[in-house]
């Protein structure tokens, strides 16, 4: 895999986004890659964790700006906007539990992603926001609803529309992120949580995500092709291309 890291130790699968120059921006490739690995590993009995986590400074920028400028007609768009949503709905409904290792800037559909996961760990240096809104863009549907499910819609609202940058401790006060924790000691701090994860059965934890997830699941399944159509509409437009070109091409 050109887009994807992946090794899996004693029951613990470590993921990571590999764009680090482009601060592990999503892009056609990257998804799939990360499509396909999560389909052969959902079904891994030598998996008991899995650990979602970023090359370099970043998690994840988001999508990659280049990808939606490349977008030419609203059919491309809405492909690409179901390709995003499948991808979030295969970490949210992954049959093992998932946690997020935030080492770096999180961003939009990246900081969405994460959102997807059981447990969030977040480095005190990080930072995570979501600005689609600034570009014009709306962010996928799957993502919207995780956030809501988190911390509510009077919180959400003010994260989506302002597209404002927070740090870990208001994350963490939010309720985003379930533990914030010093970079130098981010990656031993998962892998500890997720040995005593691993002290349960897989059955239990299954059938506990799946309880859990049981409201936001359905309100997902009525939203998200809705939310695809607004999203290719949206990315046709003169003023998507305008400020994604202005973003694009900033100093």
């Amino acid at each position: 895999m050109k887009h994807i890291s992946y090794q899996i130790q004693d029951g613990i699968g470590l993921l990571k986004f590999n764009r680090p120059k482009k601060y592990n921006a999503f892009n056609k490739d990257l998804l799939t890659e990360l499509n396909s690995l999560l389909h052969q590993e959902n079904t891994n009995p030598d998996l008991k964790v899995l650990i979602i986590s970023g090359e370099g400074k970043a998690f994840s920028s988001g999508v990659d700006l280049k990808a939606l400028l490349d977008l030419k007609t609203v059919e491309q768009a809405r492909d690409f906007a179901l390709l995003l949503e499948s991808t979030s709905e295969l970490i949210y409904n992954f049959s093992k539990p998932t946690m997020a290792l935030i080492n770096g800037l999180a961003l939009g559909g990246g900081f969405g992603y994460a959102t997807a996961t059981d447990i969030r760990v977040m480095s005190h240096s990080a930072k995570v926001g979501y600005p689609a809104v600034k570009l014009g863009a709306i962010l996928p549907a799957t993502c919207t609803m995780y956030l809501k499910a988190l911390i509510g819609e009077g919180r959400t609202k003010d994260l989506l529309l302002t597209g404002r940058m927070i740090e870990a401790n208001e994350a963490s006060t939010m309720g985003l992120v379930n533990y914030t924790v010093e970079t130098e000691h981010l990656q031993d701090f998962a892998f500890t949580l997720a040995r005593q994860i691993m002290e349960a059965p897989d059955l239990a934890l299954t059938y506990t995500k799946n309880t859990v997830n049981f409201t936001t699941k359905r309100e997902i399944e009525a939203a998200k092709l809705y939310a695809a159509d607004n999203f290719a509409f949206l990315s046709q437009t003169a003023e998507w291309q305008k400020r994604m070109r202005a973003f694009a091409n900033r100093k």
